[in-house]
């Protein structure tokens, strides 16, 4: 197995550059660790990450490929998604502030993560221009989509959790109602445009 430095070296770059960007899961893991600490978002995290790795099956596996190019799949799906986004926004700008919220209020769970990864369009596209804009190893591309899946997933689950971490340290604001309300829309307004970006709004 012979892997190209400098195609890997480029790779590695765009894979940062493209996923630690502010998009749906970003944000949306990173206004889970505001609200509700590292901790209590953990499992959120943990869905989002299974739902990527999914969506990295796909995209990798060409399947997802076959799927969009279908003249009405690819438009229901990114409205779906799209509706999604936004009932997440609404979501995130309606919650009431950390010394309103009640004791049984909990953090979003396993399946909200999973399914905001496997709905977020603008993971397809990252996904799809990191498989097909770069070989890594040449000559062998089962190895080489192997591989470059594997990278993504590995940066992803760091870069994530660091999101997750930085949305945390903002969890002490959230005890003034004022600013964890203008936070809470701040981190919607953020969501919807990045979902608009990523279906060309």
């Amino acid at each position: 197995m012979s892997v190209d430095s400098a195609q890997l070296g480029a790779f590695l770059a765009a894979v940062v550059a493209l996923v630690a960007s502010p998009g749906p899961a970003t944000l949306g893991v990173a206004a889970a660790g505001a609200a509700f600490g590292f901790r209590a978002a953990r499992f959120f995290l943990a869905g989002l990450l299974c739902g990527a790795a999914l969506t990295i099956l796909l995209v990798g596996s060409g399947v997802a490929g076959a799927l969009l190019v279908h003249p009405i799949v690819a438009p229901i799906l990114t409205g779906l998604a799209a509706l999604y986004m936004a009932y997440l926004a609404y979501r995130i700008a309606t919650a009431p502030p950390l010394g309103e919220q009640d004791s049984n209020a909990r953090a979003p769970g396993f399946l909200p993560g999973f399914v905001l990864a496997i709905t977020n369009p603008k993971a397809y596209a990252v996904f799809a221009a990191l498989f097909s804009g770069f070989i890594v190893i040449p000559d062998d591309v089962p190895r080489d989509a192997l591989l470059k899946g594997w990278v993504i997933m590995a940066l992803l689950t760091m870069i994530d959790s660091s999101w997750l971490y930085v949305g945390s340290t903002l969890r002490h604001l959230f005890h003034d109602p004022k600013v964890s309300r203008q936070i809470n829309i701040a981190f919607a307004v953020l969501l919807l445009v990045s979902v608009a970006l990523a279906v060309g709004v």
